[in-house]
């Protein structure tokens, strides 16, 4: 798993078709976060559940629904061969001025703590800044 942090139009999809052009991009969580928020379910609880079932053992496809692992599915085969790397890409929502609404500043929270646990989890993390890759790890 690789993970690709940045701000609002750093050039994160772009990197990642460049370096990654046969990896699985996911690049909604965090509108799955808010989603997960609005439901009263804990963000974080469900990331570490989604890594520790899906990561590595899956394809994504937008078209699938359901429930909070909307947008996976199973590939049907452990076959290593198959397996498609799967890169992460999140926005960085922490910095700037801090929200006066609750629930803005409880969905940058979760957002943040959803992306410290797929750093640790990750093989490679990236950080984006004007189109210029860092390696973090």
């Amino acid at each position: 798993m690789i993970l690709v942090l940045g701000g609002m139009c750093q050039g994160k999809h772009c990197f990642c078709r460049k370096e990654f052009p046969e990896a699985e991009l996911i690049d909604d969580f965090e509108y799955r976060i808010r989603e997960q928020l609005k439901q009263g379910k804990d963000p974080v609880k469900e990331a570490e559940s989604w890594i520790g079932d899906k990561a590595g053992f899956f394809s994504y496809d937008s078209g699938v629904s359901g429930d909070e692992s909307e947008g996976i599915k199973d590939s049907g085969s452990d076959s290593a061969a198959e397996k498609r790397e799967i890169v992460i890409i999140m926005r960085e929502v922490g910095s700037g001025v801090v929200p006066m609404d609750r629930e803005e500043r409880e969905w940058r929270e979760a957002v943040g703590r959803v992306s410290c646990i797929f750093a640790s989890r990750a093989d490679r993390v990236y950080r984006l800044l004007a189109g210029i890759p860092q390696r973090l790890k």
